[in-house]
């Protein structure tokens, strides 16, 4: 079996239950250690519990790992249990007492609610660092990803500004802890923020999806989600991969955490590929539940074995091959596509029905009788293949584009 053990942050395996529901109190994270990932963050005291998750379309679409929406719904919510750090110190304890020894236990400290409602926070988010480091906490985080913590920039604070003031604060006040930044990408130059964690001395980074926004129904009326709340989902992704990414081809060299729309292997998967060392599973972990979170962790471990990625640095990073392709290399693939689509004919399952005409903007394809056919005026663009429904205009894309790579020596993994 691949080794997925993660040497950056010493785990067992790149997955972080992140700060939720599902981590909150030591009942709940006792409960997600079942699933043994590499780490738990144990939720901010205070946060009220309960309340629920909007998962669309529906929960199928989540377990069965295809795309799907997350935002706060409007179940019920109570008030925490846990009110002060002395009783918190002791859920730290309790923690580390019964939970898996090589499961790390991060710790979140601090939220923004704690600045714009002022007072000495720079006094207590100290004195709660120093307190649960005595408790046994394994890191502390610092949780700047919550929704709306970035647009407040513009009516309370500077985002980025306080990103380094606070890793000073804690870095300060436990010199000898690991400290997880855990950043918003919603209305902030993210590439900004984890160059400054980076300088300012954080251990790690996690640029995590998680917007405001406005989702409901077209009958308003049903809507479960919460206007303004958290929202998520498998859409996140790509744009979660996109910051990595161009944080590995921009110097940022510590170790990272993304997260975002992980609710099956090949979003983590993909996240990792884009040069992250480990993934935050959060709404898969308290609206999907353990189990979903234990077959994601399984199937990642057979994906690297199917497709022979030993260890988790032959996956870390992988397809920064693709991301970091020269100008003149991007071209010559994209033209061995267009190429491809030029010479390609319309097969006999043509069934007449005109998207491709529809779609074409070069007169480069018209129907002839109850047919279509190509003429002298296609160009290889690919816009009529991507609509016909029978497959009548088809080409191998994936081998065409995976060759020029493989012409040029570029394999997967640590093949080289």
């Amino acid at each position: 079996m691949a080794d997925l053990y993660v040497k950056a942050f010493d785990m067992i395996n790149p997955f972080v239950v992140a700060s939720s529901p599902a981590t909150q109190g030591a009942r709940n994270v006792l409960k997600s250690a079942a699933m043994r990932p590499g780490a738990i963050v144990l939720r901010n005291f205070g946060h009220g519990s309960g309340g629920g998750s909007y998962i669309g379309p529906d929960s199928s679409a989540m377990y069965g790992g295809r795309m799907s929406i997350h935002s706060h719904a409007v179940g019920r919510q109570i008030k925490d249990s846990i009110t002060t750090l002395e009783q918190y110190c002791e859920e730290v304890q309790k923690i580390k007492r019964e939970m898996d020894s090589d499961i790390r236990l991060w710790v979140s400290v601090g939220h923004y609610n704690d600045i714009t409602a002022g007072g000495n926070w720079e006094k207590e988010w100290t004195r709660q660092a120093r307190e649960l480091k005595l408790a046994g906490a394994d890191a502390i985080e610092l949780h700047f990803n919550t929704p709306g913590v970035a647009v407040a920039k513009d009516r309370t604070f500077d985002y980025h500004q306080l990103l380094r003031h606070s890793i000073e604060l804690m870095k300060k006040a436990v010199p000898d802890m690991p400290i997880m930044a855990k950043l918003a990408i919603e209305s902030v130059d993210v590439l900004t923020s984890m160059r400054i964690a980076q300088a300012a001395g954080a251990t790690a980074a996690g640029p995590t999806a998680r917007w405001k926004a406005f989702y409901f129904d077209l009958d308003w009326r049903t809507t479960q989600a919460r206007p303004g709340a958290g929202y998520g989902g498998t859409q996140a992704t790509p744009l979660v991969c996109y910051s990595i990414a161009e944080a590995r081809t921009n110097g940022v060299t510590i170790p990272l955490y993304g997260g975002g729309g992980v609710f099956s292997y090949d979003q983590a998967a993909r996240i990792i590929m884009a040069g992250s060392q480990a993934v935050q599973l959060g709404a898969l972990a308290c609206a999907g539940g353990t189990g979903a979170c234990k077959k994601v962790i399984a199937d990642l471990n057979r994906f690297m074995d199917e497709n022979d990625y030993k260890d988790m640095d032959s996956l870390c990073g992988d397809a920064l091959k693709l991301f970091q392709m020269d100008k003149d290399f991007t071209a010559m693939r994209q033209n061995r596509l267009a190429d491809a689509y030029q010479n390609a004919q319309v097969s006999d399952k043509c069934i007449g029905c005109g998207r491709c005409v529809d779609v074409c903007w070069h007169e480069g394809i018209e129907i002839t009788g109850k047919t279509a056919k190509k003429t002298d005026q296609c160009i290889g663009c690919g816009y009529c293949f991507q609509v016909c429904p029978t497959g009548a205009l088809h080409v191998e894309k994936e081998r065409i584009l995976a060759s020029a790579f493989e012409d040029a020596g570029i394999e997967r993994g640590n093949q080289q």
